[in-house]
């Protein structure tokens, strides 16, 4: 019972917290009067409407011709000034990330650009969002972390803003624009600590029972229902809900030391071991602007295999952790990654070959296993007009990815390493034969002594050529025939069998073969 009067009694502070600044009338927000003012002007553009100019001629006991002097100071209660909701914005979201509006049960796909209203939930699974404030400060929520959204206020044109969240677990890092005005505000709340900032860098991790939270920069005013203490740059504290807590201060940054340019990928980099780690976390970033980590791992031992990353700017944090799980200051190493292709070594087919399939398997060698290839195939030797491209991949073997008309082609093969670096092997020509369809006989009129033979047309044939045997096997072929049309007149003897087939004639890149043979007889008379 006793938990549950100090758990209350500790929400009803912290209420009374969040909105004392808003509602206190003796807090005052001090205006600079500018050439040109009046209270009449100032009252219409800073004060809620049931507030009227002559309340600041009573509140500053001016007189009450509303007139005022360049560099007059006007005191306005923050209670009087105009305030509004002002949504936070979704800025990058990488892999699962949810989002729970509020008075809603069901989550939705968080995307960029969405809108984050008082209520709302943003829930990371496997994934990352990077949120921005109204004022510019940012937040970062790592992996398995939510967020609940209390307070987001915009105060008129004062340049105040109100912005308060709930940590429920899981871990953020907080960039946070400087306060300027007493209504405003930057703060967290865990299950067991507060966080209230008026400008600086943090970094909080929250389990059901404890929070961790580490200052970067500035002033940080941490408590829970026992204690309040003051953190800054390089200190921080691990928090419970009722047990009192002190500053501790965080490891050094890590003696890190990485070349400038990277030539090869994946990389492997070591560090000395730091005094007082028990872990290190690492965190690799693109050099880009508000990103978010591409890896973020904490690791036991001082070194780490970096991943194969596109050719680019990046930079890496590192820092260690201690026993209590406080991490400490970063190191933050920029290189490049730098990698060149190789022409791929092509192997079959060979040069000049002539093949009679359509589609041929195409081998090759590349000199590293991370060197994505395509192989490309063109009608000219300057493959100004592809006639295929397959999509780059890892693998040594392919087909073309259309089958292959007969003609002359030319192929090679192009590879990539780091996202943008490309390099192209020599070109090998080859010729393709193509076949000609089998035809048949298709009909066969008698005439006397004499038959007329029919036979369908085969596309692409320059002309057809016929045998007329003794046999069905025409080991013993009589006659042949080369003709352009599709028949054929055949003097045979009356009462004797044959046997008569065809087959299309092609140019030096088509083969052929002959059809179906045909039995031919004219009966004796």
């Amino acid at each position: 019972m006793k938990r549950i009067l100090q758990a209350l009694l500790f929400s009803l502070v912290l209420l009374a917290g969040n909105t004392a600044l808003a509602n206190d009338p003796h807090q005052d927000w001090v205006y600079t009067a500018r050439p040109n003012d009046t209270l009449q002007s100032i009252a219409q553009k800073y004060l809620m409407p049931d507030r009227r100019w002559d309340a600041l001629v009573r509140y500053n006991k001016f007189d009450g011709s509303g007139i005022l002097k360049a560099g007059t100071l006007v005191n306005i209660p923050v209670a009087w000034l105009k305030h509004y909701p002002q949504p936070a914005t979704l800025t990058i979201t990488q892999g699962e990330v949810w989002l729970r509006r509020a008075h809603t049960t069901n989550y939705i796909p968080a995307l960029p650009g969405n809108k984050l209203n008082i209520g709302d939930e943003l829930k990371t699974q496997e994934g990352q969002a990077r949120v921005k404030f109204a004022d510019g400060s940012s937040l970062s929520v790592a992996y398995q972390s939510i967020v609940i959204f209390n307070t987001l206020t915009h105060f008129s044109d004062t340049g105040m803003v109100d912005t308060r969240f709930r940590l429920l677990k899981g871990s953020i890092e907080t960039n946070v624009t400087p306060r300027k005005g007493p209504a405003a505000r930057y703060e967290v709340t865990t299950p067991s600590a507060v966080a209230a900032v008026r400008g600086t860098a943090f970094r909080m991790n929250v389990t059901a029972t404890v929070t961790v939270t580490e200052v970067t920069k500035g002033i940080v005013e941490v408590s829970n229902n026992v204690t309040s203490r003051t953190l800054t740059k390089g200190q921080g504290a691990v928090i419970s809900e009722s047990i009192s807590f002190d500053e501790l201060p965080l490891l050094p940054a890590p003696d890190v030391k990485a070349p400038g340019t990277m030539s090869e990928m994946p990389f492997r980099l070591s560090w000395s071991l730091l005094d007082g780690a028990v872990a290190y976390r690492v965190e690799l970033y693109s050099d880009e602007p508000d990103s978010l980590p591409i890896l973020a791992e904490r690791i036991e031992s001082p070194n780490i295999e970096l991943p194969r990353l596109n050719n680019g700017e990046y930079r890496l944090r590192i820092r260690g952790i201690a026993a209590d799980d406080l991490e400490g200051v970063d190191t933050e190493v920029k290189f490049r990654v730098e990698q060149k292709a190789t022409p791929a070594k092509l192997l079959q087919p060979l040069s000049d070959a002539f093949l009679n399939t359509p589609s041929p398997m195409f081998r090759w060698k590349v000199e590293s296993p991370y060197m994505l290839s395509s192989l490309e195939i063109s009608r000219d030797s300057q493959f100004l007009e592809l006639y295929s491209r397959t999509p780059f991949s890892a693998t040594d073997s392919t087909q073309s990815d259309r089958p292959l008309a007969a003609g002359k082609y030319f192929w090679r093969v192009v590879t990539l390493v780091g996202g943008d670096n490309f390099n192209y092997s020599p070109a090998r020509p080859l010729t393709i034969q193509g076949q000609l369809l089998m035809t048949e006989v298709i009909a066969v009129n008698y005439l006397d002594e004499q038959a007329k033979v029919f036979w369908k047309t085969v596309p692409d044939a320059k002309g057809y050529h016929v045998q007329l045997a003794e046999d069905e096997n025409f080991n013993r072929v009589i006659r042949e025939y080369q003709l352009d049309n599709t028949y054929a007149n055949v003097l045979l003897e009356p009462g004797k069998t044959y046997w008569i087939r065809v087959k299309g004639l092609g140019d030096e890149l088509h083969a052929s073969e002959f059809g179906q043979a045909q039995i031919i007889k004219i009966q004796s008379p």
